[in-house]
């Protein structure tokens, strides 16, 4: 990965944060936008088509789920990963993230550096989880890597990127328990304690799109696909 392809948008009231994370995007050699604006931000995303926004949930104007809620309503934007970069550690904040369509969540304060590794590991995936082959059928089920779709008994559906990895992981090994550090390390890049409810809300939202025969609950292990 040649990271000067890649536009990151930061989005942060906090101007000390803008500074520090744009210098350290830089260093990397990402090409850098900031703004502290919620109505400026969501212009320049339309107008640069970054590959990345990262934004902060506490923002004047539109708070940072009414930014992500604006940037998934383009099109234009659709393949663009959102992640926020907040003080907010509260359960009901990531739930409110994930469901206007964050692909990942952390938790201020990180060091520069770790963010940068979390943000470049998150991009290395931007393309999917790897498999030999592109489309995989199983149980009803067509998944389609290059095109990002899933198919149900034939009729398509749009999952949001982190849905999708996280069901494409499971459908490389039918029935096998994938436990929760697997998932996590596969998917985001580095390992999801069980308070962090990151990877339930998105299984919650897996089966509510799916139907809840497709996905089994190992209790305390992890999380398989049924066939």
């Amino acid at each position: 990965m040649t990271t000067a392809s890649f536009k990151i948008l930061v989005i942060d009231a906090d101007l000390e944060v803008l500074s520090t994370t744009e210098a350290a995007l830089k260093a990397e050699g990402f090409i850098v936008f900031t703004s502290s604006v919620s109505r400026e931000a969501i212009a320049l995303a339309k107008q640069e088509l970054p590959q990345m926004v990262l934004v902060d949930l506490l923002m004047p104007e539109l708070d940072g789920i009414d930014i992500c809620i604006e940037l998934r309503a383009d099109e234009t934007l659709a393949d663009t990963l959102i992640v926020f970069h907040t003080e907010r550690n509260e359960d009901y904040s990531q739930i409110a993230a994930f469901n206007a369509g964050a692909d990942d969540y952390i938790i201020k304060p990180v060091k520069a550096r770790v963010l940068v590794s979390r943000l470049k590991a998150l991009l290395k995936r931007h393309v999917g989880y790897s498999d030999s082959s592109v489309k995989k059928e199983v149980s009803g089920l067509t998944i389609d890597r290059e095109r990002y779709v899933i198919f149900k008994d034939g009729d398509e559906i749009i999952l949001p990127r982190k849905e999708f990895e996280l069901l494409a992981l499971l459908a490389t090994s039918p029935r096998k328990v994938f436990t929760r550090k697997e998932i996590s390390q596969l998917i985001w890049g580095y390992e999801i304690f069980s308070k962090n409810r990151t990877i339930d809300v998105h299984i919650r939202k897996l089966r509510e799109k799916l139907g809840e025969r497709y996905i089994k609950t190992i209790k305390g292990i992890g999380y398989s696909l049924e066939v």
